[in-house]
């Protein structure tokens, strides 16, 4: 049991430095300039989602690529519920002097909130809506309350400053963003032309015809 828990925590995107799966780095940049990152990113998954869900097969939006492997559906689930925690976590960090974050519980989610089932329209709209009411949050906060530590709990449990929660929230919606665009990739049914009917192709076959005896 101890071997298979530590190859899921290798499998886990790095929570510091720079992730190689989806080109986020937790060194570089600027506050403002995340915040930006984070919101447009948001709509990106946003509107892929909703992009999906209009097409010629909208429960694409539901199909895992794999068993275990969430679909795209329970990606946007996910990104939305972690931006409306991350900006509860704002709030509790500089209500209290050191705040202990209660676990999200990621895995649990998907299904007590029964996220395949969700209207892809209405999960896409409130992730932008959360993404503007987190970047909003986050804009305002100033160097002393960027230091403040709180007890976070993913993936392990140790103490965190706020700065680094509204870094990770960036590289959460990133790496999803990642993950919602390569599995609808794998997903969406091609393109193809509708086949032609027995009639429309006899009409065809008789407008040609009238052309070359008019030739």
């Amino acid at each position: 049991m101890e071997i298979q828990r530590e190859q899921q925590l290798s499998k886990q995107p790095p929570v510091d430095g720079y992730c190689e799966q989806c080109g986020f780095s937790y060194d570089t940049g600027t506050l403002q300039g995340t915040v930006t990152l984070l919101v447009r990113q948001s709509a990106d998954c946003s509107m892929a989602l909703t992009k999906a869900a209009a097409g010629p097969d909208p429960n694409v939006v539901r199909l895992r690529p794999e068993p275990d492997v969430w679909s795209a559906i329970e990606y946007a689930c996910h990104v939305r519920d972690v931006l409306e925690v991350q900006r509860l976590r704002i709030a509790q960090c500089l209500a209290e002097d050191r705040p202990v974050y209660a676990p999200m519980d990621r895995t649990g989610r998907v299904k007590q909130e029964k996220y395949e089932n969700q209207d892809p329209m209405e999960v896409a709209a409130a992730l932008v809506r959360f993404a503007r009411e987190f970047g909003a949050a986050a804009r305002v906060l100033q160097p002393q309350e960027l230091g403040k530590l709180g007890l976070y709990n993913y993936p392990v449990r140790a103490p965190r400053t706020l700065g680094w929660i509204i870094r990770h929230t960036a590289h959460e919606i990133q790496h999803h963003r990642h993950d919602i665009l390569e599995i609808l990739a794998k997903v969406e049914p091609p393109i193809v032309p509708k086949p032609r009917t027995e009639e429309k192709e006899a009409a065809e076959e008789e407008a040609a015809e009238e052309v070359e005896v008019a030739d």
